[in-house]
Formats: C-alpha cells, structure tokens, sequence
C-alpha cells in the first residue's frame, strides 16, 4: 500500500493555506488552487494532517464529514473553532438605602388609613452603613483549537464614591453616614443631606412629612397637614390650620394664619411675619416682625414683636426674661394676657402641681370622713364586715403614699415659688399700652386701667414698677 503524501506539500506550494486568530480560537483554510478529485487519493486525511499540527479542539462537523473533499472547491472555510471564555461578572455596589420618596396609604391595626399620611421620606442615622462593594466574579475559561487553556478576564471592580457627609472605611469597600439625614445618590457619589426640600406646597398631593433633618417648603402649609422635622423648618410661604414641631428653629416667612387649630413649637426660636389665631412655642426665643392677634404663645427667653407695627393684641403671652412690642392691647379694651419672669415650662409644672396637690388633698379629705364615720361605728358596737374591713384597711394604705405625695408636691411648690421671686423678667412698651392689659411678673399682677405710653414694666421693691420705655441690648 502506497504511503499517502502530506497535505503539507500542497502548503508549501501555495495551493492551501491555514489561518489562526490572534486568540487561536479559531482556524480557517483557505484553498487557493482546488484539487482535482483523481489527486485526493494520494493525499493523507485533513484531519490527519490538523491533528499532526496540533489542533485537537472545536474540529467542525463538515471537516470530518467531507474531509479532502474541501480541497475540490477554491473558498474560505472555517475548519476548527475553540471555546471563548466568559468574562467574569463585574463588581457592583450594595445600597442599604431606599433613595426615592415612597408614596403609598397605609392602613393601621384597625384597618384606618391616614389620607395625609402617605408620604415617606428615606433616612439615614450618622454611622449607618449605606453601601459596600461585592466583589467581582472569576470568569470561565476558554479553550483555543489546540486544546489549551484561554484565561477568563476579570469581572470589572466597582468603586465607591463618598459625597457630601459620608466617609468610607479604610479600605474603601463601605460608605457608611457620617449625619443623619436623607441619602441619595448623585452622579457616582453617595452623599447624605440634612435637608429635604418640597418644591411648591404642602397640601394633600404631598401629605404630612416628617424627617430627621431640616424640611424647607418653597410654598405654603396647608390646612390639615403636619411637618416634623429633626432639624429646622423654614416656610416661605404661609402656615395656616396645621402642626409644625421642630427639634431646632422654625422660620415661616410668610404669616401664620391658624384658625384657631394651629400649632407651631419648635425647641429652637420660631420667626414669622405675622400670627393671628395660633399657638406658638419656642424652647428660646420668639421674633414676630409684624402682629401677634388674639394667639397664644410661649418661649423660655424672649418674646419680641418690633417690625412697622409691632402690635400684640388679644390672647396670651409668655416669656421667661423679656417680652418687647410696639402697641399691647387695643383702643378697644381687647383682653391680653403678658406673663414675664417665669420660664412657661417652670409655670406649667408649677400649675400642674397645684391642681395634683389640691385633687390629692379633696381626697385626703374625703377619706378622713370615711375613716370618722367607721369609727363612730365601731363606738356604738357596731363592727364592720370583713369586706368594708378590708377597704377602710386599704383606705389608709392609699392615704399614707397620698400624703407622702403631699409632702413632696409641697416642698416643690415652695422651691418654684422661691424660683418665682429670683426671676426677673421685664415687660417693654415702645408706644402704647392700652387698657385691658393684664401684666404678670413673677407672681405679682398689674391691670392696665388707662393708656401707657412708653412704658417698661418691670419688679422693684416687691412691686411691678412702671418705668420710661429702653430699648434694650439684645444679642
């Protein structure tokens, strides 16, 4: 049997030719000059001949089928393909954070829906975790036509991006909160901001909001609503029949017009234009630059009401050192009520006491004609049943903690009282007080009966003294 010929003299002659990628993962022929077929059968096989070259992977179906076959026809002909490998997956970060506002009605235990309370705004506490990188993924490798291996590339890292008020661990795979506040992405960066900002108004299309930072509205309040900020509220619109309560400062730019349902408290100062039918109260100071009409308000330092009309008219005020208008009261004998002197929250527990202190001594009282009644019983013979015995016995064990209570209520009463006498708060007119004015300093009282112009009020020798109006330091 005749040794066949190698493909490899047809190689060198030009007539075929073998092409492999750059990659190797494939193999292409190409037959420049056909062969007839008479001349196949001296030849050795295609696959043969691939083989003695090292190829042994991905050898086409049509390669093996038709083998020598291919050289009858001048072409292009791919005759082995590898396996590619598969990149691996990329990194990606990890957000513990809802970003978006979520809008959505949630019923109570007893199946109630809040119509105004649907909006909920994502927070964040200073050292909560906000994201941390996954690592990528290995690929899979591939195979080249000669059966070795194709490295897989690597899945991308991702990086993190710490923006405004968020830092990153030391190496680099977690952001975590440096404030608490609303976290958002921008751009790449992470960041947390302190404020949470409504573009127009608060009304039933936003619904009541609480955050932990600062809420600023770029319109007004509307009735019915609520905002409960951790940080400042600011409102550059109106406020009218709703619930403001701030950890810090509220400023309303605009009035505060509360029909009587109005509550704005703020543990910082409140600062508005104008306030008619509302209660205001600050845990410092209370600016109001225009009118204060018929409301009630309290602040633990300052009341001061001292733009172009600076006029106080009606309701009840309270300040712990100073409170500052232009016009107090009305031509028309409109009640008001300005108490100075006395920090409101000192006041409060003070009246608070008193009423405890006189519910617990009615029922002191009540129980000592009990216990005279069962005595004159048991005087004339007449001995108690074991049941009455044992609510007279328990009688006097509740009398016994009362009047311990008693006690203690009393001496604090006494050191409130003392407090009262070493307060001293001042009460400033800068043009007219008109009649009606009840004036509270300390524990002393003072009735406005006639128009004072220019006036300061304040306690001297154990009275309220009525001076020439100054104008004071204020920082």
């Amino acid at each position: 049997m005749d040794e066949k010929k190698s493909l490899k003299i047809l190689e060198e002659e030009g007539r075929i030719e073998f092409f492999f990628s750059n990659d190797r993962l494939k193999c292409e022929l190409v037959v420049k000059s056909p062969l007839a077929p008479s001349e196949l059968d001296g030849f050795e096989s295609l696959s043969s001949f691939l083989k003695d070259k090292g190829l042994c992977y991905g050898l086409r179906e049509e390669v093996i089928n038709q083998e020598l076959g291919l050289l009858e026809r001048r072409g292009r002909y791919l005759i082995a393909e590898g396996e590619k490998p598969e990149r691996g997956q990329d990194g990606e970060i990890k957000y513990f954070f809802q970003q978006d506002v979520i809008k959505e009605l949630v019923e109570d235990e007893q199946g109630k829906v809040d119509l105004f309370s649907f909006i909920k705004i994502p927070e964040v506490q200073a050292g909560d975790l906000l994201a941390e990188l996954v690592p990528p993924k290995p690929g899979k490798p591939g195979i080249d036509v000669f059966g070795e291996e194709v490295p897989a590339p690597p899945g991308r890292p991702a990086k993190l991006v710490a923006g405004k008020n968020v830092v990153l661990t030391d190496d680099g795979t977690r952001a975590v909160a440096k404030i608490s506040g609303r976290p958002q992405v921008v751009g790449r960066a992470i960041s947390v901001f302190p404020v949470f900002e409504v573009t127009g108004d608060v009304d039933v299309s936003i619904g009541n909001v609480e955050f932990i930072g600062t809420v600023i509205v770029r319109g007004a309040v509307r009735s019915g609503l609520s905002i409960k900020a951790g940080g400042d509220i600011e409102v550059f619109g109106s406020v009218e029949a709703c619930t403001l309560e701030a950890e810090g400062n509220i400023h309303v730019r605009g009035g505060i017009f509360g029909q009587n349902k109005c509550l704005v408290k703020a543990k910082g100062s409140v600062l508005a234009k104008v306030v008619e039918n509302a209660t205001v109260e600050a845990g410092e100071n209370i600016i109001i630059e225009e009118s204060v009409l018929h409301s009630y308000l309290s602040a633990r330092g300052r009341v001061v009401v001292d733009g172009r009309r600076g006029l106080l008219v009606g309701g009840e005020v309270k300040a712990g050192d100073l409170v500052w208008v232009k016009t107090l009261g009305s031509p028309m004998g409109t009640q008001t009520k300005v108490i100075v002197g006395v920090d409101p929250q000192v006041r409060e527990e003070y009246n608070r006491l008193s009423q405890e202190l006189e519910k617990i001594r009615s029922t002191l009282a009540q129980a000592e004609k009990t216990f005279a009644l069962a005595y004159r019983r048991q005087r004339q013979g007449a001995a108690l049943s074991g049941r009455a015995a044992t609510m007279v016995k328990e009688l006097r064990e509740s009398c016994g903690l009362l009047r311990e209570q008693e006690k203690e209520y009393q001496a604090r009463l006494e050191e409130l009282e003392d407090f009262f006498h070493q307060r001293q708060g001042r009460l400033l007119v800068q043009e007219k007080a008109f009649p009606q004015v009840k004036v509270i300093l300390g524990n002393l009282s003072y009735l406005v009966r006639d128009e004072i112009p220019y006036a300061s009020f304040y306690l001297k020798d154990g009275e309220i003294a009525i001076g020439t109006f100054e104008r004071p330091r204020i920082k």
